[in-house]
Formats: C-alpha cells, structure tokens, sequence
C-alpha cells in the first residue's frame, strides 16, 4: 500500500502497518479527527492455526478512542472509500428493511459476561443505560443490530460482543467479513463510535472493566437519560371525567403536550377520542397521527374510530411505530396538527424518539398504564415533572377497573441459582429450572380444584409461560387434567385460529410467551397465571393488565401467582410486591389488608373461608440497593486488591452499609457516600486512565526490590508484547527462568537466600509459573498496570496505559531495569 491514501477531499498518511501470523495486513491511515483502516488477505486461511481476534479488536478499539471517526475497509472494496467517508447517509431518507428484533434477543452468555463487567464497573443499577439490540440503517436501507447501545452526552457508544466463531475473518470469510466491516462503517456514519470485544477480551475480566471506564466514561454522569421534547410543558391528568376539562383549560395556557398515566382499562383511549374530536371538529383541515408499538393495537385503534368517530376516520392516520420509523420523512413537520403516542414509555427508543421529535404538532398526548419504565425510571426522567394520583389500587378501589383476588401456588422449586442480568432472569437458566413436570402439573391441579366446576367453568385465563417450549408443557399438563388448553406464540402454524377458537369459548387457556403482554384486548378475560417469573414490574403490569378491563358480567379477575424460591437479591414481581401488601389471604382482594381468620370470601361463585393470614416478605432488594458497591467494586474505585478491601472489613478499618448472606458468600455493600467518606479517611488518591501512565512511572522510579522479580520480568514482557500489549506467558516465563538459570549457569549468586530458586526448582515450570505470578506480577495487577488471563494462558498491559507509552519510553523502562539489576546484585 501506499504512503499516503487519498480521497476526493483528503489526504490520509500511513500511520502503521499490522501484518498478522496469515500474512494479512492492516494498513492504519489518519487525517486529522478521521482513521480509515484497509484490511489485506485478512481472510487468508493457509495453515489450521488462528490468529487471535483480539489482535484485531484491541487495536481497533484504540484507534475509535482515539479519533472521531473510524472506518474500515477490504482492499477491494478500496473504491467505496469516498462515497462511504464524504457523503454520509442521510438519516431522514432511509427506508428500512428488516425487521425490528430489540425484544427478542436472549442475552448470550458472553453478552451475559459483559453486561456483568458493566455492571461492575458503574454499579448493579447501571444497566438501565444499556439498550439492546439498537437499530442502525445503511443509505441502502439495510438494518444491523448493535448489541448494546449508549447515549451519551460527548458521542453516542456502541458495543458488539464477538464470539471468535462468528466474527474472525479466517473463520468467517470475506463475504461476512465484509458484511461486518459495512455494519461498522454504518456507525460511523450515525456518530457512533463501535468498540468490539472478543472472547479472548472477556477473558481478561479486569482488564475489560477497564477497558469499558476508558472507552464508555468513567462514571455514568455523560449517559444520557432518552427523553423527549424537553422544551414542552407536561402535566398529568388521573380522573377521566375531569381529565378533557382540564386538557382543555391547560391547552388555553399555552401547555400543548400531556402525559396521561391510567392503569389498564381505566379509560385512556376514550379520554383521547373525546378530546380529538373536539380539537379536529374546530379545524376542518387538521390531520391527527395516532402510534402505536403494534400492529394488534392499531387494529384495536381503527376499531375504535370507526365506532365511535367515522366522521373523522379520513382525517386520523393511524400506523405502528415501524411503519412511521421508515416513512416520517415522507410527511411535512407540521402535517399532523394531533399526535397520539399510545404505550408511551417506548418513546425513549432512540429511532422512536426522532419520529415524535421531527413533527411539530399543536397537541402531542402520551398515554401510558405505568409511571415506571423497565430502567425503574420515573417517567418525569422522560417527560418532566408530573404527579400521580390514580394508582391501580386507586382505580380498583374505584371501581374502574376489575378487582384482582390472588392466590399463591408456593413451590419447593429453588431457583437461587439462575443468574439475572440486572435487568431480568436470564432465560436461558429459567427454561432449565421452570421446565419441570411437576410445576406444571402443580398449575393444573390447582386450577382443576378452584376453576373447574359451577360459574368457574365459564371463566377463561391467560397462563404466562417462559418460552415456547414452556407453552407447550403447560398446555399438555392441562390437557391432561381435562381442563382445554392450547399453547399461543408465534411459532403456531395458525396462531389466528388458536386465538378465534379461544374467542368462541372453544378453549378455556391460552398458554403464551411473547404475544399478549402489551396490547392484546379480551374483556372477559377472567384468570391470570403468573408462570413466568419477572423482575421487570412494567413486563408484569402489562400482562395483569389483559385481565383488568371491568365489563357487565365481569368484575373480579383472578391472579395465580406461581412463587418459587430464590435468594434475597433477586426475587420476582408478584402482585403483592406491585401492590405492597404484605399480608396473604388466599384469594382475596389485593388491596384489603383486614381480613379476619374465619370470614368468607365469596367472588362470582368462588366461596373461600379465610383459614390463616400469612406475612410474606415483598422486598426486592436491588430496589433497595441498585447504586451500592460490593467489595470488587470499591477494590477497582481505589485502585486496590480486593484482599485489602476484606481486610479492612475484619479489621474494622471500613464498616459496609449492609452485609448479607448470598449462597455461602457474605456480600457487603458501600453507599456512594461511604465511598467518598473513606477515600477521604483514608487519604485514597483518585487512579484513573488518565493517571495511569503517571502511576506506573511513579511505581517504578520507587525501586522498591525485596528481590530481584521485577525486574527481569518486566523485561520479558516487554520484549514479548504484541501491538495490543499482550503477551504469551509461557514465552515471559521462558525468559524469566533464562534470566535465573543464566546466573546459575555462570556461577553467580541467584538472589537473596528467601528466593526459592535454583538449578532444581527452575526446572519446576509449574512451581516457578505460580510464583512469578504471585510475586512479580501481582505487584504490577495490584495497580491494575496489567492483567492476567488463565483461559487465554496471557499477560496483558492496561490498554490506557500501552496506549500512552512510546517507543522512547520503553526504551527508558528497558533501561532502568538493566541498570536496577546491576545495583540491585551490587548490593548484595
């Protein structure tokens, strides 16, 4: 390649080369804040051995933390470079193609891993600023999903987790590859910057944790909480008979943008029809856009206009939030003089929001049936500020919606162990504990012995499975019971005819998983199963609320709560949680809290005495402690081993804000202002990125040398270390132990007489391994200078700190260590 690649508007100058073990080269060019990277037979395939992807990654990542704008190409593909970096696409003209997956996708277990070294690194409640599976489009109209996305007030992040199996361009070839490189440069275009880590990255945990506080931020104040249109007033209104009067009296001051939180079935939609008729009927020429998340609640939308307005149905667009994500850009700003958001709390989504953002409409109106998104964010982090007055306790108590009576099948089913991502189990562990014969036959007996004979036989539930797979079990548990019951999901054959035959009483269950959560209406509605445990209290609000429209024949709905055991860190939604009722009655009413032993409970033909009132314990307790750190975290705030950490909390040095018991560990935990109070106590100075070249001179220009380690193995790793900073241990090692058997070999003393090495245990590679990885290299991981991995058998430098050290320095670090050496053996 050349010295210099040139475009239509600029000149790039060769920076550096890369050649990789398959001969395949990388060619780095720079001009001011932009780098274009040209991969060469990088695909090559000449012998069974692999490169590590992570020399890909790595040094990938440095060049996007370094400038503005990177791209990357295939030597081929030389000729899309200009159109590619000098005419980016226009966003507003893209039509999409694809589909929208962002709530879809498991978490895999190396996006598992990684959400974990996020969650290490900015507290167990910052996964809230992680959104999955994030939608970028090419000028082709092509969609790639990001596995994680993060808006931030300096430049919006992106994050792919790349497994070698999927992403190494030996393994994938170069039509993928490609394909990988176009998803890359398309990120570029939307200014987002895209960071890769590999398997082999997640294998170093620290490192990664500190890569992530280098490339992302090192505190979560540059994250961006996604609202809309901040400039606009909102209120929210809880009353339907006062709502439209007050609509209209803070429309007159100027307030032209509502919030409305109702529960579900309490009447949201009819506020809106009220008060759109009004608004249109004053404006001949007036056009209204009604959104909303699906195609099954904008069927129920057209439903509704053409009963109640018809009128008005030429003059109401209504259309799903993907239809509009690709055709907004075909209407004027002010072409809609009323916009309905319906589902409200999806309108962060970042694509979403520059929907809403673009038009310019006299009245935009929010409807919602929950004032927490799944991020456990006020919706006033959204909106603005706003007050609540209608709960669900309030509206059933009101006698707007239907009363919930509940019962609790308790399991001896310990489900301590699936893990939870800090935002929700983890489906992959509750498909291998939930799926159990025993749980689903447990569901059918109880639903056998309370539902199944008088008016109970009328009703007809809903049972909130797991996955497909849990759909299907269930049914056939209840099938086998004799009670009719037919799994509903997507991958039904005919999942329309399930749902007709449901509607004509022909099926008394509907065992679903992704398909009647949100949207989904069916009045009479009359059992709700809670067989899929949640920490999501919106994913749990969504599916009560199928069953709490209140009809003529309908006023109950009940709730079957199916409670497991877990450990104290994560226990589910249920509704007595959702309502904070603390006091369990079987089957009665969640918002009663005086029941007495021996009254009857008698709901639409259901008679119960109450034998027992029982309390059970509805704390969650990342509710309680989301922004708390455990004691690695604290460890990584100070810049110090966890060993000095616990052992300051057996000394008493440092008292944790709480500790408690989680499997056979004891888990402490520090506020943030006890962080603060101790490093202040203690005179801990603040290490971050930026101090870290600092540091690591200060720590070697100390010359602090109990023995002689340091020293020849900082020399070996330098000399090993790629252009990553990553080294083969056992190379190190080699080197290490020629070092010692060097002076053996010349008759020279060894060491002090601690040092454990001679001609026999430097013959030991295992023995020799463990202790130059105690001492020297502990010294050096102490500081978080570098890093070890067992599974990749690596040493590796802090990418922040490799990435500040020149050739020059090393040159002087080379330096002193030889001249340290000479006086070290002088001395003795």
């Amino acid at each position: 390649m050349d010295q210099i690649l040139r475009t239509n508007s600029n000149c790039y100058e060769l920076k550096e080369t890369v050649t990789y073990p398959n001969q395949g080269v990388s060619y780095f060019y720079t001009c001011d804040d932009t780098a274009i990277i040209i991969d060469e037979d990088i695909c090559r395939v000449n012998d069974s051995t692999l490169f590590p992807y992570s020399l890909i990654t790595d040094k990938q990542n440095m060049y996007m933390h370094e400038y503005a704008k990177v791209y990357r190409f295939l030597a081929e593909d030389c000729s899309e470079i200009d159109s590619a970096v000098n005419h980016p696409i226009n966003l507003n003209k893209v039509e999409r193609k694809g589909f929208d997956r962002a709530n879809s996708a498991d978490v895999s277990p190396l996006e598992l891993l990684f959400e974990k070294n996020f969650a290490n690194v900015y507290g167990m409640g910052s996964l809230r600023f992680l959104n999955k599976e994030f939608c970028v489009t090419d000028s082709s109209g092509n969609q790639y999903f990001l596995d994680y996305y993060v808006r931030r007030h300096s430049g919006d992040i992106a994050v792919e987790e790349n497994g070698i199996s999927y992403h190494h361009p030996q393994i994938i070839g170069i039509d993928r590859y490609r394909k990988q490189l176009q998803k890359q440069n398309t990120c570029t275009q939307w200014g987002i910057k895209l960071f890769r880590f590999s398997t082999e990255d997640c294998g170093f945990s620290e490192r990664i944790e500190d890569d992530i506080t280098t490339f992302i931020g090192r505190d979560t104040t540059d994250f961006v909480e996604n609202g809309i249109l901040a400039d606009r007033g909102f209120k929210l209104y809880e009353h339907q008979e006062l709502t439209l009067e007050e609509i209209r009296k803070q429309r007159e001051n100027g307030i032209n943008t509502f919030l409305i939180v109702y529960p579900t079935a309490s009447g949201k939609s009819r506020i809106v029809e009220e008060d759109l008729e009004g608004y249109l009927r004053g404006d001949n020429n007036a056009k209204a856009l009604i959104l909303a998340p699906s195609t099954i609640i904008v069927q129920d939308w057209i439903k509704r206009i053409k009963t109640d307005l018809p009128r008005l149905m030429d003059r109401i667009d209504i259309h799903t939030y993907a239809y509009m994500m690709l055709h907004y850009t075909d209407y004027t700003q002010d072409y809609y003089a009323y916009v309905v958001v319906d589902e409200a709390h999806h309108a962060v989504a970042p694509v979403l929001k520059r929907v809403i953002q673009y038009f310019t409409p006299g009245f935009l109106v929010g409807l919602t049936a929950t004032d927490q998104r799944p991020d456990k964010k006020k919706l006033e982090t959204v909106f603005g500020t706003y007050t609540t007055g209608l709960s669900l306790t309030e509206a059933m108590d009101k006698g707007i919606v239907a009363k919930a009576n509940v019962y609790r099948i308790e399991t001896n089913l310990d489900l301590s162990k699936v893990r939870f991502n800090g935002k929700d189990y983890v489906n992959a562990d509750l498909e291998k504990s939930i799926r159990v014969t025993s749980r689903n036959e447990l569901i059918a007996s109880v639903l056998k012995d309370y539902f199944c004979g008088g008016k109970m036989e009328e009703k007809q539930g809903v049972i909130f499975c797991v996955n497909t797979n849990h759909t299907k079990e269930v049914a056939a548990a209840l099938q086998n019971a004799g009670i009719s019951a037919k799994a509903y999901t997507r991958r039904e054959k005919h999942p329309e005819k399930i749902m007709q035959e449901f509607r004509d009483h022909k099926i008394r269950f509907l065992c679903a998983c992704d398909m009647i959560s949100e949207g989904w209406d069916y009045p009479e509605l009359g059992i709700l199963v809670m067989a899929r445990p949640t920490l999501s209290k919106v994913l749990y609000l969504q599916q009560i609320g199928r069953g709490l429209h209140k009809t003529d024949t309908k006023k109950n709905v009940f709730v079957i709560d199916v409670v497991d055991e877990y450990s104290s860190a994560a226990i589910p939604c249920t509704m007595h949680s959702i309502f904070n009722n603390y006091l369990y009655v079987p089957f009665g009413d969640i918002t009663k809290r005086d029941y007495h032993v021996g009254e009857f409970i008698e709901i639409e033909g259901l008679s119960e005495r109450v034998e027992q009132i029982r309390e059970i314990d509805i704390n969650n307790f990342k509710d309680k402690y989301g922004d708390y750190l455990n004691t690695e975290q604290l460890a990584r705030e100070y810049y110090l081993n966890t060993a000095t950490i616990t052992n300051w909390i057996r000394k008493g040095r440092i008292i944790p804000d709480v500790s408690f018991q989680f499997g056979n560990r004891t888990i402490h935990l520090f506020s943030p202002d006890s962080v603060e109070r101790i490093r202040s106590e203690n005179d801990i100075a603040v290490h971050n990125e930026d101090t870290v070249y600092q540091d690591f001179y200060d720590f070697l220009h100390e010359r602090d040398y109990t023995l002689s380690y340091k020293m020849p193995f900082l020399l070996a790793l330098i000399k090993h270390m790629n252009n990553i900073g990553d080294a083969d241990i056992d190379a190190v090692l080699d080197d290490y132990i020629a070092f010692y058997q060097n002076r053996i070999d010349k008759g020279l003393i060894v060491d002090r007489s601690t040092c454990p090495y001679n001609a026999k245990t430097l013959k030991d590679r295992k023995m020799i391994k463990n202790n130059m990885l105690t001492n020297p290299f502990e010294k050096f991981e102490r500081k978080r200078f570098m890093y070890y991995s067992k599974n990749l058998n690596m040493i590796s430098m802090n990418h922040a700190l490799f990435n500040r050290l020149t050739e020059k320095d090393y040159d002087e670090i080379t330096k002193q260590m030889h001249e340290d050496l000479e006086d070290y053996y002088a001395k003795l």
